[in-house]
């Protein structure tokens, strides 16, 4: 088995049909086949053989699906490194996961030759474009060589197709190794619920991130569709890109959707190709959705999920979707939430939600321990998620369970606070965080950024609150910004956030 033949049933049966859009390009079934073959051959002459790692440090572009499958059919294991990321973290990554090789573009080369000589096991530094004055071998250059046939080592279900690290919000990353069964499955399985042949999916999140390529990416390439890939999201130009492309879906996470829906002249555009939009990586306000479908007129699908379930763990078509959820266990998937014994919870009761099936990943790299503890010994992934599951089996996610403040014993979810005040009209993001209280232990603060224009204060925004939740839930303390801190996944700094505020104390 191996992930890049998950293409192949098109290669042959609709050659001339459009895989990949990007600006410009379209890039054909049978051409993508033959660069990803280009790609396998230059990387084995490079000396790139079966468990060697490459890492891949570019922003989201063709090249980068090109990359991680050309690799992927050669036996190599592909490390994805988050384009946003810098020197320190870059260097601990490429040594964590024993990098032989890196292909990067001319904005993060700097970034790779100044961490070199702190990675041993760097041996090849392979260029996106070519660079006058500069003798790395061009990744470019490799695709327009003339052979296109590879023979393929032969891999195996279990071994490990890439490693992808986890946005390490909670101290040093830590690299996931899914294998190519994972990342087979997890992306079959994800379009056979969401997508069909004719349709077009615009994939606005990064696809150096899990969501974007293996679902998104690799789940519309595996029905025969066509993906159209966008380097970076702006909300204008998505707008442009749909009246011109005419997707039939849209992938995007809800500071996505929000941004969207702020646009001054949405209603004179026509973005009708639309069916229904999917999000993931956080969770989405009720509100958020109900304009998506009463403004946007697109249909909502959610899915659930982390890196280390090979992204999507839960998901339902937009027809089946209850609001509030993320769907039921996709696949073979099975769910259950616990309580803090370990015993499964009845529906209704919140708890964590644990995992298990072909989408759980083989656990940390380098990390027995750490994988030992969220993996445990049965294959039930522990996700740190609290949520609860309906007699129907739809799961609805809570909150975080490292988030959850505790305020003198009673139990504040971030999320639940900051989906009721984001129907102030002021408001444009917030992040709730929990603060040292000397009587209670801790309690709610609010990072706001607010729309262009607007001032507020603690008091009106308090007065906002009191009405609308429990008095424990109520920010003690706002502060207010200029924009949220979050990741390109969507996911909010929440604990960065929060660790300056205990710092303090």
């Amino acid at each position: 088995m191996n992930i890049s033949d998950i293409i192949q049933p098109y290669v042959a049966e609709n050659p001339d049909k459009t895989a990949i859009i990007f600006a410009d390009r379209h890039i054909s079934y049978s051409e993508l086949n033959t660069l990803i073959n280009r790609a396998a051959v230059g990387l084995t002459k490079l000396g790139l053989g079966r468990g060697d790692v490459l890492s891949l440090f570019l922003p989201s572009l063709p090249e980068l699906v090109i990359a991680y499958l050309g690799a992927a059919r050669a036996g190599v294991t592909v490390n994805l490194i988050n384009a946003m990321l810098q020197k320190t973290e870059a260097a601990y990554i490429l040594n964590d996961c024993n990098s032989k090789a890196v292909l990067v573009d001319s904005k993060r080369f700097p970034i790779i030759e100044s961490v070199r000589r702190e990675v041993p096991s760097l041996t090849h530094i392979v260029l996106l474009e070519e660079q006058e004055g500069r003798d790395h071998l061009s990744f470019n250059k490799m695709l327009s060589m003339e052979s296109n046939e590879f023979d393929p080592p032969g891999t195996k279900e279990g071994d490990i197709c890439h490693l992808m690290y986890t946005s390490g919000t909670t101290g040093w990353p830590k690299g996931v190794m899914a294998t190519h069964l994972n990342i087979w499955y997890n992306s079959t399985e994800f379009g056979k619920v969401h997508f069909k042949q004719k349709d077009t999916v615009m994939v606005a999140t990064p696809i150096f991130h899990c969501w974007g390529l293996v679902n998104g990416t690799f789940g519309m390439l595996s029905r025969g569709g066509s993906v159209i890939t966008v380097e970076r999201f702006y909300p204008e130009k998505a707008v442009d890109d749909i009246e011109m492309f005419k997707p039939t879906v849209f992938q995007g996470v809800p500071p996505m959707y929000n941004l969207l829906l702020r646009l001054p002249d949405l209603d004179k555009r026509d973005i009708s190709s639309v069916v229904f939009c999917l999000s993931a990586a956080t969770k989405m306000p009720e509100n958020l959705i109900r304009q998506v479908e009463n403004k946007l007129k697109w249909g909502y699908a959610e899915a659930w999920g982390l890196t280390e379930v090979s992204c999507v763990g839960a998901t339902s078509p937009y027809t089946e979707t209850r609001i509030g959820s993320c769907g039921r266990g996709m696949g073979d998937a099975v769910m259950k939430v616990i309580d803090e014994k370990g015993n499964k919870l009845p529906p209704g009761q919140q708890g964590e939600l644990c995992v298990k099936g072909t989408c759980v990943t083989n656990g940390y790299l380098n990390k027995p321990e750490a994988t030992l503890e969220s993996f445990g010994v049965e294959g039930w992934f522990q996700s740190g998620d609290v949520a609860y599951m309906d007699e129907d089996g739809y799961a609805y996610i809570v909150d975080r369970k490292k988030d959850m403040i505790n305020v003198g014993g009673e139990k504040v979810f971030p999320s639940e606070v900051e989906d009721m005040m984001l129907e102030y009209p002021k408001i444009k993001d917030l992040v709730i965080v929990g603060i040292p209280d000397e009587l209670k232990g801790e309690a709610p603060k609010a990072f706001i950024q607010l729309k262009e224009g607007e001032s507020s204060s603690l008091e009106e925004i308090r007065e906002f609150c009191k009405s609308r939740m429990a008095p424990y839930k109520v920010p003690v303390a706002v502060k207010f910004i200029d924009e949220i801190p979050r990741l390109a996944s969507g996911k909010a700094l929440r604990r960065q956030l929060r660790d300056k505020e205990w710092e303090k104390e």
